[in-house]
Parts: C-alpha cells; structure tokens; sequence
C-alpha cells in the first residue's frame, strides 16, 4: 500500500465533481494545469485515477513548495509525469502554450484579484470544451480575506465569461467547460445612459445642443 503524508484533507468532499467531469479523460493522453499544489493531494489522486497514459502530463504551479509534495508524488510511482514551476502563477502562466490543457484547477491564493487574474490568464491556455474548476467558491476567512475572497473573482469572470463558458457546477466549487468558438453566446448589450461619443453620430444635434438651440427642424 502506498503511504502519503497528508496534515490536511480538503479534497475529498469534492471527489464527486472530481470523477464526474474528469473521468472521461481517465486512460487518455490528457494535459492538465494546477494552480496551488500545497502537499499534493488532488495531484495524488489525478495521478491514480485519470492521468494514467503514459503521455499523460500535468503541469502544476505553486509560489512555495510544501515539504511533503515530491515524497507524495514520489509516491504515486509516476511522478515524472508532474512538472512543478515554483513561481507566482500570474508570472508562470504567461509563459504557457494556449489550446494545451484538458482541465485547469484554479486553487492558488484565495484574494480575489490574483483568482481572477489566474482564471483570466488560465482561460486561453485550455482547449475549447476542456474544463476549469474553482475551488473555495465559499471560503470566507475574516482572518485572511482583507483583500477579498475567491466569490468576487468567480462572479467577476462569470460575469464576462458567461457566453464562453458552461456552468456545470455552481457550489462549495463552481466548474465550466469552455465552449466551441462556434457555440460561444454574445450577449446583447443595454447602450449606456450617458454615451460619451453620441456626438460623433449625431454632429448637428450636438451643435444646436451646445449653442442652445432646438434640434427640430423648422
């Protein structure tokens, strides 16, 4: 039997979503990013249950490294299959190939501008129909959230993102796939109550209007 070190067990609950939308992928050569590996336990568990091709790969980004992580993997028997980057992952991402990832986990630091700005980032790096997961849509730490939370960051790209992407799981987590380019949703716009440049459009009402005169013809 294969021993881990684990102090923590915040994967588990999520399992479910975990083998409903990935398991299809389980024994193909998929490609995979993590964002925040911690001791390396969604890593361990992608590792025995879906990242089983031998040209399976999964790329994982975190700014520290957890002393537990490289024994964990190390355990699993494939751990050359893991590329770790340790660096900011708003630095590390930038530097990876768009249209590459099957799943891309989005776990890094919980304030709401660095999640935005990996899912932002991540976005562009998975395949059209591949998935990205959020976790600790919930988290609210009085002690650690003084520069917001996950929800505002989630809700901020689903606000922008919405026609790019399906929801298929809104929760504790929240997970999309991201659509075809052929099956993305461009939403209809409300025009803005003041439009800076109507003038352009209008020119002869915007002079009657700064001279004060009436805009009806006579």
């Amino acid at each position: 039997m294969r021993q881990y070190e684990f102090s923590d067990d915040w994967f588990s609950k999520n399992l479910v979503l975990f083998t409903r939308y990935l398991g299809d992928l389980k024994g193909k050569p998929c490609r995979m990013l993590e964002i925040g590996s911690y001791e390396g336990r969604s890593l361990v568990w992608l590792l025995e249950n879906v990242v089983t091709h031998e040209a399976a790969r999964i790329d994982s980004v975190d700014i520290a490294e957890n002393p537990r992580l490289r024994k964990n993997l190390a355990a699993t028997g494939s751990p050359e299959k893991v590329n770790f980057t340790l660096g900011r992952s708003a630095d590390v991402l930038r530097t990876l190939a768009a249209d590459t990832y099957d799943f891309a986990y989005i776990d890094g630091c919980h304030w709401a501008v660095e999640t935005l700005e990996d899912a932002v980032l991540s976005f562009p790096l998975v395949k059209a129909g591949g998935v990205i997961a959020f976790d600790d849509y919930g988290w609210d730490d009085p002690e650690q959230n003084r520069f917001g939370r996950p929800k505002e960051a989630v809700d901020a790209f689903l606000a922008i993102y919405g026609g790019h992407v399906e929801v298929l799981h809104h929760g504790y987590q929240v997970w999309v796939r991201k659509r075809p380019p052929d099956q993305v949703a461009r939403p209809r716009l409300r025009p803005l109550k003041w439009q800076p440049y109507w003038w352009l459009r209008h020119p002869r009402k915007a002079l009657l209007s700064l001279a004060g005169g009436s805009t009806q013809k006579r």
